[in-house]
């Protein structure tokens, strides 16, 4: 073999060899469908964005050993905020400066979904299941948002014909001193207004803070109700309530479902009387509904016993999110997994209902009201 022959089937050899590597490269690089997510990983509110995510995970690894999406393993890159929205508007950022990033999935809180909102519309992504019922997320014709819970106004109404039926006459509210806070309150006043509850006074305090004095001062003590109404996390409703008690409050506790049932009920240490709390799920107790049993199992499998409504919540959303991704035209792009989620139709996941399409983003409008006795 002349030398000009051993160079040309080298370089044929090279070039094939090549594009091997470039086929390969190229498989392992769609192997994975990457969602982005900023939560409450740490600090008091931790509770909400580590179980939320903890039913989305199961379910993810669930849906990965079958095969994922069309051979695809969807990819979760979660980033801690803290529940704070400086950190959950850097998370987003780094997020979406991601090219491989489809989709926002899961973000826990409406100061912090809020601060993700500009950065949404400006690089026209799905942004699926916020842990918030929050109006901000229900703007109409917002083509961006796909909601999977039902809104606060909602829970609002649902808990203030709950307080009209047990004879509450007055009201005063503590709420967070942010967009959260002032959208619970908001809520709870037409709410109010609708069923004939007067409020009496409110209170604002400071995210992620159990330093209530003040609070209980202004509501308790130099102000009388019927009952009280709290729009805050865990931490700070359990500190609140715990007050009030100490100050010979007898009457209800009513909050959202943003609380967190079961870290709320861990707080007070399972004193929970006159509490009624707002939820957005069917009970993570009750397995003779299909879709609590299918939860129940994906935590087992990935070696969780603790089944609460935050994680079925994150398991419910996460299902919604594999929907999109299935619906949408490959290759997935930002652009075709929002028309993928709105291509979800009408469908009962096993007991809890969902419905999307081109005009409906809000998913789900189940509520329930939980009260111990």
């Amino acid at each position: 073999m002349t030398y000009t022959k051993r160079f040309w089937r080298f370089r044929l050899i090279v070039g094939l060899m090549a594009c091997v590597a470039g086929v390969a490269f190229s498989r392992a690089h769609a192997a994975e469908i990457h969602i982005g997510s900023s939560a409450a990983l740490s600090g008091p509110a931790a509770a909400l964005g580590s179980r939320y995510h903890a039913g989305a995970k199961a379910y993810f690894a669930q849906l990965n050993q079958k095969g994922g999406i069309a051979g695809n393993k969807v990819v979760v890159d979660l980033l801690d905020d803290g529940y704070e929205p400086a950190r959950a508007e850097a998370n987003t950022k780094q997020l979406l400066d991601d090219s491989r990033v489809v989709a926002l999935f899961g973000y826990v809180g409406t100061p912090t979904s809020n601060v993700a909102l500009p950065y949404v519309r400006r690089e026209k992504i799905a942004f699926v299941g916020a842990f918030s019922g929050a109006d901000i997320l229900r703007e109409p014709g917002d083509p961006y948002v796909f909601n999977v819970r039902a809104s606060y106004g909602e829970e609002a109404m649902q808990l203030a014909s709950a307080m009209k039926a047990a004879g509450v006459k007055t009201l005063n509210v503590l709420f967070q001193f942010d967009s959260f806070g002032r959208t619970g309150l908001d809520a709870m006043k037409k709410a109010c207004e609708r069923v004939g509850i007067a409020i009496v006074a409110t209170a604002p305090v400071v995210r992620n803070s159990t330093d209530v004095s003040r609070d209980v001062e202004a509501l308790v003590t130099k102000s009388s109700s019927d009952a009280i109404f709290m729009v805050s996390a865990y931490g700070t409703v359990a500190a609140f309530i715990d007050k009030a008690r100490e100050k010979g409050f007898k009457g209800g506790f009513y909050t959202l479902s943003f609380v967190g049932l079961e870290p709320l009920r861990a707080a007070l240490v399972g004193h929970m009387k006159g509490v009624t709390v707002a939820q957005v799920v069917p009970s993570a107790q009750d397995a003779s509904r299909a879709v609590v049993a299918s939860y129940q199992a994906a935590m087992r499998d990935s070696g969780d016993k603790k089944f609460d409504s935050i994680s079925l919540e994150g398991y419910l959303s996460a299902r919604v999110m594999a929907d999109g991704l299935k619906n949408a035209k490959v290759p997935l792009t930002r652009d075709t997994v929002i028309k993928g989620m709105e291509a979800i139709g009408d469908v009962d996941l096993g007991g809890f209902r969902v419905r999307f399409g081109p005009n409906q983003h809000n998913g789900s409008t189940l509520i329930e009201l939980v009260s111990d006795k």
